[in-house]
């Protein structure tokens, strides 16, 4: 009979994934059935920290706080955090990213926290804004945005910067070119309210499986906050802007400087571990944020299987 159940199930993840991928099946149904399945395969390999992981994960998103919490803990249990060596913190500050806002940004950046990759020369910048103009009814204080420098050790270089730009993770040579220019520090453009992370050359990226570019994104935006955005009515928006106003020009208009060193000097959130929404929830904020990827690859496997968002310039 295992075979047959085994066949079975099968079929019916790849139908599960159809049904997800045409947006029939939310984020958030998915969330409160796949824990069980995380479940038995964390019971089946209890040593092993990647099951947990995913646990917390489905339940930090379905907003089961507690449970979350437990689990995180417990992956941190199975794979401490590794202590940071003189070089890799020097690292991290060394390519810390620059941001360039726009002049009329209403969200300042509340932390910061840096986690380099145990095992390869690649640092996560992840940014938590006071909040996202879409979303004042998600209960997360904050908006997590994601910056990745990878650097050559020897030569103290940065060879590539990505960024997690709503929902896709984004690459540019000619960023890590910049970053040559400015002492190693790339540069990150931040779109007004939402802060969608954009990088040298964003004019021309191609946002995949959505065939626009980032232009093409960034006025539909554009035009989005312009009346107001998501929930536009809602109590909580009432202290905020009603809605950009200004010029497509002045919507990028990255002129105003913000340096997350200064944070990262004042409150040194650095860590190096696998699992950084573990450290993150655990170690590092004392407020609800978005749980996301943590490392590019995991979006480089999903393209690879099935086309999920990544794309080069």
């Amino acid at each position: 009979m295992i075979e047959i159940y085994a066949h079975e199930y099968k079929v019916v993840s790849q139908k599960l994934i159809g049904k997800m991928l045409d947006k029939e099946i939310t984020v958030e149904a998915f969330s409160q059935a796949v824990v069980h399945i995380l479940e038995l395969l964390q019971n089946a390999e209890p040593k092993n920290p990647e099951f947990a992981a995913k646990r917390a994960e489905f339940y930090h998103l379905d907003g089961s706080l507690r449970q979350a919490g437990k689990l995180y803990k417990h992956v941190l249990e199975l794979a401490p955090p590794e202590e940071l060596k003189q070089q890799e913190l020097d690292a991290i500050r060394r390519y810390c990213p620059m941001l360039l806002t726009t002049p009329k940004e209403c969200f300042p950046l509340k932390d910061i926290i840096a986690v380099h990759h145990p095992d390869r020369p690649l640092i996560g910048y992840h940014l938590f804004w006071e909040d996202d103009y879409d979303f004042p009814d998600d209960y997360e204080p904050c908006d997590h945005e994601e910056i990745w420098v990878e650097y050559d050790p020897h030569q103290e270089v940065v060879m590539n910067v990505m960024t997690f730009f709503h929902s896709y993770v984004i690459e540019s040579k000619e960023a890590a070119i910049e970053a040559g220019e400015n002492n190693q520090r790339p540069i990150i453009r931040i779109e007004w309210g939402k802060h969608g992370s954009l990088l040298k050359g964003w004019e021309e990226i191609q946002i995949p499986m959505r065939e626009v570019s980032a232009l093409e994104w960034i006025k539909e935006t554009y035009e989005h906050v312009q009346i107001g955005g998501r929930a536009a009515d809602h109590p909580l928006k009432r202290f905020w802007p009603v809605g950009f106003e200004g010029t497509f020009a002045e919507y990028t208009d990255f002129s105003v400087p913000v340096d997350p060193l200064e944070l990262l000097d004042r409150k040194p959130l650095m860590f190096k571990s696998h699992w950084v929404n573990a450290i993150i929830f655990t170690q590092g904020l004392l407020y609800n944020f978005h749980p996301k990827m943590e490392w590019p690859e995991r979006f480089i496997a999903a393209e690879q299987t099935q086309g999920v968002g990544f794309t080069r310039n």
